[in-house]
């Protein structure tokens, strides 16, 4: 008997996985690159969905690292990876803090507390923006970005009452964003 002939019709054991990799290569891409192609954002058609604010390019406070990391999470920021904004951002705000309390600063670089809470307001973590918008408001409370993105923030927690008022500044300061927050104000749900 000729087995020389039998070893050739023989497949080896799982054979059909290297026809089966194309297809697989393209289900991975197509997953990985589907919500850039469809250009949404994860939060968008939720009540609480705020578009996000662009990026600063650029910041200098004179700060040395607190700079740089501030720089580098703006930049994640602007790609849409808040993950490692608010790495960057949350280490930015450390060390500001330990700047402030060795009395070498006298207050946050601007908006560093903003972007940080942002950042954990668009990874689904609201509750961690919360106070750090709240910080931002109070020292500036002529600036209507603030209210805005705050009444977000509560509304993504289900603190409506918090959100009510703080959209209701925003149409006090009669911005920009003022019909927008009316728009919202109109669709929150009543006391």
């Amino acid at each position: 008997m000729d087995t020389s002939t039998d070893s050739k019709n023989e497949r080896p054991p799982f054979a059909f996985l290297a026809r089966l990799a194309p297809l697989a290569a393209i289900v991975v891409l197509a997953m990985i690159l589907a919500p850039q192609l469809c250009d949404r954002h994860p939060l968008e058609g939720k009540p609480y969905y705020a578009e996000p604010p662009i990026a600063m390019k650029e910041y200098r406070a004179n700060q040395g690292e607190i700079d740089t990391l501030f720089e580098k999470g703006l930049r994640e920021f602007g790609r849409e990876n808040y993950g490692e904004a608010g790495r960057f951002l949350a280490k930015a705000c450390f060390l500001a803090s330990v700047g402030i309390k060795e009395k070498k600063m006298t207050r946050y670089p601007d908006d560093l507390r903003f972007f940080l809470g942002l950042a954990h307001f668009y990874r689904g973590k609201s509750v961690n923006g919360i106070p750090l918008l709240e910080e931002e408001e109070t020292e500036s409370p002529g600036e209507e970005k603030y209210p805005w993105y705050l009444a977000h923030l509560y509304m993504a927690v289900g603190r409506n009452d918090e959100a009510r008022v703080r959209l209701e500044r925003v149409i006090a300061l009669d911005g920009a964003r003022a019909p927008k927050a009316r728009e919202k104000l109109a669709r929150l749900p009543s006391r």
